[in-house]
């Protein structure tokens, strides 16, 4: 073969080799992204995620879709994206359940919060609401008077095992002191809607779940979970006020992509992320949903990492002290 000829082959297959390079080479995103909400379509967790997974789409360039993944505490979906390729085209929107109390949980548990996943950063919190039948206690004192005597005759109604409504109340319970009986229910909804018809007694339920009722007169607002009284609820005491100081929970939101990915995909969430968040039609929506936007220095993946470290630390001891595990 003459030099022309070796000249004209080398330059042929680099012209055959160019769109799998271009390809390759492609900014990221190139296509659609999956964000796994791990609960069922409907909830807290589904709508906070929908509304600011809009924003970030715009940021990013590609739509984000949606996919409900629902089932054992929201760690059948966490799982799927633990294990999935660290291409940045899968996310999960993760929260204290799925990212924290999961460890202590779920001895099968197929992932490790801290090692398989990549955080983003947090999304949103929003604290807990213990609510009671309207005609069982006028105010927690009394709930917790009828809670002692009749314990194993009142009805827990939750979200779901391994839920927020569910290790939240868990807790509330062990600080009272009484176990009733569970009654798990496939979302928040259906459950507040058997709490308001009265075949339940009491749930401890997002302060967002909630929102939709207030003023109607079938619920009775015993405690709120909160540092101090939200405006949603003037009139409802904290636990430190009601004199359950040890009562503290919130649920927080987070977005996690799977581990290995590359920090500058990482970081184009990241960005993505912040840019929902301080954008006023968002964080209108978020606020009027009964949720709390996390503040500047709590933004971005190594908050998120300190806040899920010390969150399975203290579920830990909580699910320890309740004596509750679960199989996955």
């Amino acid at each position: 073969m003459n030099l022309k000829c070796a000249r004209s082959v080398v330059v042929a297959a680099a012209v055959l080799t160019m769109p799998a390079a271009a390809r390759a080479e492609a900014p990221f995103p190139s296509r659609p992204i999956t964000l796994v909400v791990p609960f069922a379509a409907g909830g807290p967790n589904d709508a906070m995620s929908r509304i600011v997974s809009e924003h970030m789409s715009r940021k990013l360039g590609q739509p984000i879709i949606v996919e409900n993944v629902a089932g054992a505490g929201g760690t059948i979906g966490s799982t799927r994206v633990a294990k999935s390729a660290p291409d940045g085209y899968t996310l999960v929107s993760g929260h204290v359940g799925t990212h924290a109390a999961s460890v202590a949980l779920y001895p099968a548990l197929r992932y490790d919060p801290q090692v398989d996943f990549t955080p983003i950063g947090l999304v949103a919190e929003t604290p807990i609401v213990v609510v009671a039948r309207r005609d069982l206690a006028d105010g927690l004192a009394s709930f917790t008077t009828t809670a002692k005597a009749r314990g194993p005759d009142l009805t827990l109604a939750h979200a779901g095992v391994g839920s927020i409504s569910h290790i939240s109340c868990l807790l509330f319970t062990s600080v009272v002191g009484f176990k009733p009986v569970e009654v798990p229910y496939r979302g928040s909804g259906l459950a507040m809607t058997d709490l308001i018809a009265g075949r339940s007694d009491f749930s401890c339920a997002l302060l967002v779940d909630i929102l939709p009722f207030l003023g109607d007169g079938n619920l009775r607002y015993l405690t709120v979970s909160a540092p101090t009284r939200v405006p949603q609820l003037p009139d409802t005491p904290t636990a430190t006020e009601a004199g359950l100081p040890n009562f503290v929970a919130s649920s927080w939101f987070a977005f996690y992509l799977p581990k290995g990915v590359p920090d500058a995909i990482r970081d184009r969430f990241t960005d993505a992320l912040r840019a929902a968040l301080e954008d006023d039609s968002v964080r209108k929506r978020l606020e009027l949903a009964g949720l709390i936007l996390p503040r500047t220095d709590q933004q971005g993946p190594e908050p998120l990492k300190r806040r899920m470290a010390e969150e399975i630390v203290r579920w830990k001891d909580i699910v320890k002290t309740a004596k509750i595990q679960l199989d996955q």
